[in-house]
């Protein structure tokens, strides 16, 4: 049964979960702009317009969320725990965390997904999220709006 029962902000030590999920290609390639992890957990962790929070299902971390909040906009990504792919782990996620009262106040939810990443952009618009455009920008991404 898909559960995500809390929310944690991501702390140092806990990269190392994020390396072993980095191991798998498809990861890899699709979120490579996080790479070198350290690198990138030090720009966004000093960042006060970005979070970052793991979700766990009891004490099995499920998966991670980025999120940088904009003045109009506020942008989210995803990453679900390669074991749990393709389970609807990535929709509980997403729809847990939209309704988490710490994020009530976001208006304007925006998710950037390459245009072959066809279980990504199922699982943003399983949980509300509707394509901006029909057509990906000139870096082959669809841009997903959820409003509130």
């Amino acid at each position: 049964m898909v559960s995500i029962d809390r929310f944690q902000t991501v702390k140092e030590p806990e990269l190392n979960i994020l390396e072993h999920w980095f191991e798998i290609e498809d990861t890899r390639r699709r979120m490579d702009g996080m790479l070198p992890l350290d690198e990138w957990y030090a720009r966004v962790n000093n960042d006060e317009h970005n979070t970052v929070i793991m979700a766990y299902d009891g004490q099995l971390p499920a998966g991670v969320v980025v999120i940088e909040f904009g003045e109009e906009r506020t942008y989210i990504g995803l990453i679900v725990n390669p074991l749990y792919r393709l389970q609807g782990y990535g929709k509980q996620i997403l729809q847990k965390l939209l309704n988490d009262p710490e994020f009530k106040s976001v208006r304007e939810w925006v998710a950037c997904i390459e245009e072959d990443n066809r279980i990504s952009l199922a699982c943003f618009q399983a949980a509300g999220f509707t394509l901006e455009d029909t057509e990906p920008d000139e870096d082959g991404f669809l841009t997903l709006i959820l409003r509130s």
